[in-house]
């Protein structure tokens, strides 16, 4: 089946989001943040995912140091259940783990002890507090990159902190940091502000990967109704998109 829908520019659709082939970012290990709480739900949402075309899934659950603390050392053990009970349900699709690192307080501790869990070749993905900045983040910045992590920043399109001035957009893409935007974000689903950020950074050439950041069955609904958006149609076939590297 093709992808795409070709009838007319105007109605122009993804019909899956196969062309993607990996998910960047989920959070599907069961009940150790606020994505799946429980092995059945990840296996649905799983399977929901693979029906959409995804064919890999990098699963990212949260390290938040007061709320989710988990152990990134764990991450890797906890997964292979998840794969474990896949693999029994005949669902075809890979999983790879690495994890959603908050720059919050305890984040240059783990500068210092490489406490990351990574994924694929040393990529690293990070994300910011919706409401403020985080004191010291170029210089973390500055210290991932003399480590040879790569960074990527989760979701940049909702820290709308730098909506008005979008100069910082410009300076992580000139310090070569990767942004991953949320595949929800191009049907508006967390805000105008956010919709429109999203396509201010796809009309700049700034998205390199994409992700569906599903949590439970309503993010899988809502990226039905990405495959018609026009936007996002628009960024697929640009080719900019790194997300079938993985």
């Amino acid at each position: 089946m093709n992808i795409f829908n070709f009838k007319s520019k105007k109605n122009f659709k993804l019909e899956d989001f196969s062309i993607l082939n990996t998910d960047i970012h989920s959070h599907l290990i069961p009940a150790i943040d606020d994505g799946s709480q429980d092995m059945e739900t990840s296996i649905m949402l799983l399977q929901e995912l693979r029906n959409l075309g995804f064919k890999k899934v990098i699963t990212t659950p949260h390290v938040k140091n007061e709320v989710f603390p988990n152990d990134v050392n764990n991450l890797e053990n906890l997964c292979e259940n998840l794969r474990k009970e896949v693999h029994n349900k005949g669902i075809d699709i890979e999983i790879e783990v690495g994890a959603e690192h908050l720059v919050d307080e305890d984040f240059p501790k783990r500068i210092a002890s490489d406490l990351f869990k990574t994924f694929s070749n040393n990529y690293l993905l990070i994300e910011l507090p919706f409401i403020y900045i985080p004191l010291g983040f170029d210089e973390y910045l500055f210290e991932l990159q003399c480590k040879d992590y790569k960074v990527i920043l989760a979701h940049p399109e909702r820290y709308i902190y730098w909506a008005e001035d979008k100069n910082k957009f410009v300076e992580l893409k000139d310090r070569g940091i990767l942004f991953q935007c949320n595949i929800n974000s191009f049907i508006g689903y967390y805000g105008k502000i956010e919709y429109n950020l999203v396509k201010w950074m796809v009309l700049n050439n700034m998205v390199e990967l994409v992700g569906s950041d599903t949590h439970g069955l309503k993010h899988i609904e809502m990226l039905h109704k990405a495959l018609h958006s026009p936007l996002f149609a628009e960024l697929v076939t640009s080719g900019k998109l790194l997300n079938s590297k993985f």
